[in-house]
């Protein structure tokens, strides 16, 4: 019996020796990225300036690391998966993507959970591979997720770097990473999501303005004092670069749903017992600012199992917001079905007016 507890006692030494061990390199390694900081931009060559009183399209689309597609389920949500069951299935999914963001032929693509070399997606570089898809277009990338070992679920997450990719037919005049505020408590925090919005600013024909786009990924599964103490700091941002003159586009993956939307055409799975979307208060929107939002489709999906139409829960979270000089000419949502990703893309036509 004595032989059997300490083999026992040394056993879970060991386990006590390894989560510290694990602890002790994960904060050693912690990504703490200041609230402003500049990004690499690839430049595009030989494209003209953005023209006011012109349409242009741009597309928000969180292509869900391409490991999220209709087939799959995420432990977040009440599924017990992290990952695909293999590479075929990440490179499915991406081609996928990749085939819708051709046909949109949009001016701009903003894309949220992009992933650089993660285990999830079995060390597939997406950023990489649409840059060289998309070779024409200039490109920015800010990290929003950079953790060397997720130890959970089982088997474990492992390494992630992922983030938000903007692509665009213009040239880029800067990139910078804005930070958003992070509550979560230590060692939490330590495997959990830095979140921000990437910024990329565009030179205006005849103007000593720019055109400023947001790319925004909130966070999710709070109980929504984070979600709106980010959506302060971005508020803030925003306001004070259209007070500049400037024209501003804020879009992405929300995480909050809008005061346009009726939460009652989207009800929850068990009450929203894994994800609930809280609505953004009406009066949050800034004296002129409007909404691009499509009522009529779905944006993202619930991953408690695989998709069911009709059955799995849905609303929408994903759009645009824009400054008063900025007119909004139409936006879709395109129902893909969730077929590649938990999020169905949205459409934006828009043109800055004087």
């Amino acid at each position: 019996m004595h032989k059997v507890l300490t083999v026992i006692a040394g056993i879970v030494i060991i386990i006590m020796m390894a989560v510290m061990l694990l602890i002790l390199v994960l904060q050693l390694t912690d990504y703490r990225p200041p609230s402003f900081e500049s990004t690499v931009v690839r430049h595009a060559e030989g494209v003209q300036a953005v023209q006011e009183n012109t349409a242009y399209d741009i597309a928000t689309f969180n292509i869900g690391y391409c490991g999220l597609g209709a087939d799959e389920d995420f432990f977040m949500d009440g599924g017990i998966k992290s990952k695909p069951d293999d590479l075929d299935t990440v490179l499915a999914y991406y081609q996928s993507i990749e085939s819708y963001l051709d046909a949109t032929n949009a001016d701009w693509m903003i894309l949220q959970e992009v992933d650089i070399h993660s285990d999830r997606t079995y060390d597939f570089d997406a950023y990489q591979a649409l840059q060289k898809h998309f070779a024409a277009m200039s490109a920015n990338f800010a990290y929003n997720y950079k953790v060397l070992f997720v130890p959970v679920p089982w088997p474990p997450m492992g390494q992630v770097n992922a983030g938000q990719a903007t692509f665009s037919s213009f040239d880029m005049a800067d990139g910078e990473r804005l930070a958003l505020p992070s509550d979560y408590a230590w060692p939490q925090k330590l495997v959990m999501l830095d979140r921000c919005v990437a910024v990329t600013r565009y030179a205006i024909e005849n103007s000593d303005h720019q055109l400023i786009i947001m790319n925004a990924h909130f966070s999710a599964y709070d109980d929504g004092t984070l979600r709106a103490a980010q959506m302060a700091v971005v508020k803030t941002y925003m306001e004070k670069a259209y007070k500049e003159g400037n024209y501003v586009i804020l879009g992405g993956d929300f995480n909050q749903t809008f005061p346009s939307v009726d939460m009652n055409d989207f009800p929850l799975f068990e009450n929203g017992k894994y994800y609930k979307p809280y609505q953004i208060e009406a009066d949050w929107t800034p004296v002129g600012w409007q909404w691009a939002i499509d009522n009529t489709a779905p944006t993202y999906r619930l991953l408690n199992a695989s998709y069911q139409p009709d059955i799995t829960q849905v609303g929408i979270i994903d759009g645009f917001l824009v400054s008063p000089n900025v007119r909004i000419v139409d936006v879709k949502t395109d129902d893909l079905g969730f077929e590649a990703s938990d999020h169905n893309p949205v459409r934006m036509s828009f043109e800055l007016i004087q």
